[in-house]
């Protein structure tokens, strides 16, 4: 098996059809798919993803090629075969017949490598954008490219609540998830460029970018790391320097030798002494030449009226 595929002419030739398998699953609600699935199927599916992958893979792995089943051995002891059983019943659920025209009847080695490469979150991504697929009608990914696409992209539903939380409802910077904190902290700018026409598409384009780049590269912590280090680097580093000659000047009593330094000395020398002129001698002497004045001046009145 590769990653290409031929559309098949005959669709026919697959067995069920996709319609078909559809209407078994039910387009209705999830509600709705567990309240028509018998018993009997609920139970068969409880059971396939209960029973030990060996005990599935023993029966069925005697069509699988020689390199297959090497494989398949090597990922058991790695304790990772039930991952990649997980994976292709939950496949095998959705696309019966188109899984096993493009797939074949058994996971081969690509399908595996796929499989185990799976996170738990990356698993539940795909899972979810299979079954939005599911429920638009629209075309199934018959390639292990398409399905690592849809492992690492977001769903519609989450683009739509990043942009109720960014835009049309804002809400704090603590209730934001990782992809939607970073937008908002360094994308905020070119989002405002996009065209009110088409702002959706835009956004979903670039979200599905940014989610990528912040789940999968940790773009994120990248860029408030390189933040961090911008803002030591201008807060810290260039002031480094004249902090250390300022503290080595006042500790050596230099603090003053420069230019502005005399002027501010001169300026305090001024202003001690204008507080320092008036002391006690000088206030006696004053009070004294006060009363002295005084008695002149009544010793003129006097003269004065008796003229």
């Amino acid at each position: 098996m590769t990653d290409n595929f031929n559309k098949p002419k005959n669709m026919t030739d697959l067995g069920v059809s996709f319609e078909e398998r559809l209407e078994q699953l039910g387009k209705l609600s999830k509600q709705s798919r567990e309240t028509n699935l018998s018993s009997s199927h609920r139970s068969q599916m409880a059971t396939n993803h209960n029973r030990g992958v060996g005990q599935s893979f023993n029966s069925d792995s005697r069509g699988m090629s020689s390199r297959s089943k090497q494989a398949l051995e090597e990922y058991k002891e790695r304790g990772q075969s039930n991952q990649i059983l997980k994976v292709w019943f939950m496949l095998m659920q959705a696309f019966d017949s188109k899984m096993k025209h493009f797939f074949g009847e058994e996971p081969d080695v690509h399908f595996m490598k796929f499989a185990v490469a799976l996170t738990p979150e990356s698993y539940k991504r795909l899972e979810a954008n299979l079954l939005e697929r599911l429920d638009e009608d629209r075309e199934w990914p018959p390639s292990l490219i398409r399905l690592r696409q849809l492992a690492n992209s977001p769903t519609k539903e989450v683009m739509y609540i990043a942009r109720q939380n960014l835009f049309h409802n804002p809400v704090p910077s603590s209730e934001l998830g990782r992809v939607e904190l970073f937008i908002r902290k360094y994308k905020m700018r070119e989002l405002k460029n996009f065209s009110e026409r088409n702002f959706e598409s835009e956004f979903n384009r670039k979200y599905t970018q940014w989610f990528r780049e912040v789940l999968l590269d940790d773009m994120d912590i990248k860029f408030d790391e390189q933040q961090s280090e911008m803002k030591r680097f201008l807060d810290v580093e260039y002031a480094t320097e004249h902090d250390k000659q300022r503290e080595a000047n006042i500790a050596q009593g230099k603090a003053f030798d420069n230019k502005f330094g005399q002027k501010i000395l001169e300026a305090m020398r001024e202003k001690k002494s204008q507080v320092e002129e008036v002391g006690p001698e000088e206030v006696q002497n004053i009070e004294q030449l006060r009363k002295e004045q005084q008695r002149l001046a009544a010793r003129i009145r006097k003269d004065i009226g008796e003229d």
